[in-house]
């Protein structure tokens, strides 16, 4: 998986404290995550876990990760790498 055009990361001096000032670094072409088969079997790395997990925050238990509604895809991506590692999906 690679970060496609315009995508940044945010880099706040206090963890999960975003302003409008605070520094982005562009990732265009870096990885998020990535599959291969290693000897006999198969591994799979990806750099954040927060899309794998069904999480709320705050005091408005606002959802992020899995739960968050721009993600709806996630569930089946999971699933999908599951499959892939298990051999269920030889591709």
């Amino acid at each position: 998986m690679i970060f496609g055009p315009g995508i940044v990361s945010f880099t706040p001096t206090n963890f999960w404290m975003h302003k409008a000032d605070t520094s982005r670094i562009p990732v265009t072409g870096w990885y998020q995550g990535g599959i291969l088969r290693l000897g006999k079997g198969r591994l799979a790395i990806f750099g954040e876990a927060a899309m794998f997990s069904a999480q709320v925050d705050g005091p408005h238990r606002e959802p992020f990760g899995m739960n968050t509604p721009e993600a709806k895809q996630n569930p089946q991506f999971l699933l999908n790498v599951l499959h892939w590692l298990s051999g269920l999906l030889d591709k």
